[in-house]
C-alpha cells in the first residue's frame, strides 16, 4: 500500500538501494497513482534511524528495570537516542494495544484498578488505572491522570504548584471506553470498594456485573499491591501492578529515576503493557517490538 495516497493498486517495483548503516538490500516501489516513490524500509519500526542494532535490545532492557540513562550508558549512546527510542516504541505499543483490543475475544472477567505515581515530585501525583483478563493477565487498557497530593504533602503542593486540576474521573473514563471493542457486555468485573467505579460500570456495561472487596494491607514496605491477606480477590491485578513497579524504573518506590512529563510516562507504560503481553505468549523465544499484524 501507498503510504502517501493509500491506494493499494497501480503500485509497481522500482530498483534496490543499498543502506548505509549495514549495507542491506532494500526494495524500492513507485506509485503510479501519485507518482511517489518509497521503499520496504518505509514501514519498518526502524524507519530513518542509523542505531538500529540495538532497538530489540534496547526494548528488553527497558522493561527490566533499568533507567534511560543506564541504558545510554550500557549501548554507549547518548540520552537522547534512548529518548528517542522511548517516543517511538511507545506510539508502536499504543497502537499495537489498540489493535490486539479489537482483533482478539471478548474477556469475560475483568480486574481494574487505580494504581499512583508521581512526576518529578512527589508534589505532582498521577493516577494509573489499568485493566486486565483474569484468567491470561493480560493488559488490556490504561490510562494516565492528574490528581492532588494528600495528607502532609497537600498543603505544600497548593503552596507550590498551585492547585492542580483533578483527571481522575477522565482517566477513568478513558480506560474504561477503551474496553468497549475487548470485553463483553455480560463481563464480570472485579475492584476495590472506590465508590466511583459501580456508576463507571453502569453507564459502559450495562448488563455486566461488578464485584466489589474490601482493600488490604500491603505485604511489606514498598510492595503495596501485594497483599498481607490470605485470599486476595483481585490478585491478578495486584501481581500484574507489582510487575509494573518492579520492571519499569520510573515506578519503583524510592527511586530518583522519576519521570519528568506525564506523556512520556504514559509511553513508557504502553511499552510495558505489550511486552507484558508478549512475556505471557513467549514461546522459547524473547518478546520481541514488532508492528502488531493480525
Amino acid at each position: 500500500m501507498c503510504p502517501i495516497c493509500k491506494n493499494n493498486l497501480n503500485v509497481i517495483k522500482r530498483g534496490f538501494y543499498r543502506r548505509p548503516s549495514d549495507n542491506k538490500k532494500i526494495q524500492r516501489f513507485l506509485c503510479k497513482h501519485c507518482k511517489k516513490g518509497f521503499s520496504q524500509q518505509t514501514f519498518a519500526i526502524d524507519y530513518r534511524q542509523q542505531k538500529r542494532w540495538f532497538n530489540q535490545s534496547c526494548f528488553l532492557t527497558l522493561c527490566s528495570g533499568v533507567s534511560q540513562r543506564r541504558a545510554s550508558y550500557i549501548f554507549n549512546v547518548v540520552p537522547r537516542t534512548i529518548a528517542r527510542r522511548v517516543r517511538k516504541f511507545g506510539e508502536i505499543c499504543e497502537k499495537n494495544l489498540c489493535k490486539y483490543r479489537e482483533t482478539r475475544n471478548k474477556a469475560n472477567d475483568v480486574e481494574f484498578d487505580e494504581m499512583e505515581s508521581f512526576i518529578h515530585t512527589k508534589l505532582k501525583p498521577v493516577t494509573i488505572p489499568i485493566a486486565v483478563e483474569k484468567k491470561t493477565r493480560k493488559v488490556l487498557a490504561l490510562s494516565i491522570g492528574n490528581i492532588g497530593a494528600k495528607g502532609l504533602l497537600k498543603q505544600l503542593s497548593i503552596q507550590k504548584y498551585g492547585k492542580r486540576p483533578s483527571e481522575r474521573l477522565s482517566s477513568l473514563k478513558n480506560m474504561t471506553q477503551s474496553l468497549k471493542t475487548c470485553v463483553s457486555p455480560t463481563a464480570r468485573f472485579s475492584s476495590d470498594k472506590c465508590p466511583l467505579y459501580p456508576k463507571l460500570i453502569r453507564d459502559n456495561f450495562p448488563q455486566a456485573s461488578h464485584t466489589t472487596c474490601k482493600g488490604a494491607r500491603g505485604a511489606i514496605v514498598g510492595l503495596g499491591e501485594l497483599k498481607k491477606t490470605v485470599f486476595d480477590p483481585i490478585f491478578t491485578l495486584n501481581h500484574t501492578y507489582a510487575m509494573f513497579r518492579d520492571n519499569l524504573k520510573t515506578l519503583s518506590r524510592r527511586t530518583w529515576a522519576t519521570a519528568k512529563r506525564k506523556d512520556r510516562l504514559l509511553l513508557l507504560l504502553y511499552i510495558y503493557a505489550w511486552f507484558h503481553n508478549l512475556w505471557l505468549d513467549r514461546k522459547q523465544q524473547k518478546p520481541k517490538l514488532e508492528i502488531f499484524v493480525t
